[in-house]
């Protein structure tokens, strides 16, 4: 991860993202891996929030996600942020301190969704403490989107085809957009599992988008 470039971006305090390219070795690892889920077509769109219509349960078996991703982002200068999440989940959860524990940080779900034109995720937050999204299929040009008359015809077309985190600050509520380039296939955005955040339609391709998403929790360990 040192040798990643890596961007943190602050919302509010207790509301922020890490986003960077994966390598492409775990990137192809996860492409694999869309292929098995194809096969097993294990369908989990009931304990989903979004209007896709397919989200498959994927696997990552040799927990490259935790191993070469997660871990080494939570043990950075970024474990202050990190920490400061897992104090929020624990005031907010009944966690046993009788005796003492260490936390592991363990995927609790993971999916791939294939969005069609016209889906949408609606405004959603996660389960768990940490959520990630990697996108590795984005089939439309970002451009070519804010031409079509549903978005050039509005003086706000930033929405059309994006990915947005929605947060509070001080006065209002605020929407932060990624946009979805092209170049963004086999990036990964982090963020605590409780910041909302939706995932707008696309309309110029017939070709599927492809993402995967999955919730990081911490189990207890005894020490």
């Amino acid at each position: 991860m040192s040798n990643l470039d890596i961007r943190f971006v602050s919302l509010n305090e207790d509301s922020w993202y890490h986003i960077f390219r994966l390598p492409n070795s775990i990137f192809n690892y996860f492409k694999d891996e869309i292929e098995i889920a194809k096969q097993n077509n294990i369908d989990i769109r009931n304990t989903l929030a979004g209007n896709i219509s397919s989200s498959l349960r994927i696997e990552d078996p040799k927990n490259l996600f935790i191993e070469k991703i997660f871990n080494p982002l939570f043990f950075s200068k970024y474990q202050e942020k990190f920490n400061h999440i897992i104090q929020i989940y624990t005031r907010r959860n009944i966690i046993d301190d009788s005796t003492p524990l260490t936390l592991e940080p363990i995927i609790g779900s993971m999916w791939v969704n294939f969005q069609k034109k016209y889906e949408f995720n609606p405004l959603h937050d996660h389960n768990g403490m940490f959520s990630f999204v990697i996108w590795v299929k984005i089939p439309y040009d970002l451009e070519e989107e804010k031409k079509t008359d549903i978005a050039k015809s509005s003086i706000y077309d930033g929405s059309i085809g994006n990915f947005s985190f929605v947060y509070k600050n001080e006065t209002s509520i605020q929407l932060e957009f990624i946009p979805m380039l092209k170049k963004m296939e086999g990036y990964c955005v982090i963020f605590p599992a409780h910041l909302h955040h939706m995932v707008y339609p696309f309309y110029t391709s017939d070709e599927k988008r492809i993402s995967i998403s999955g919730n990081i929790f911490f189990k207890q360990v005894k020490v």
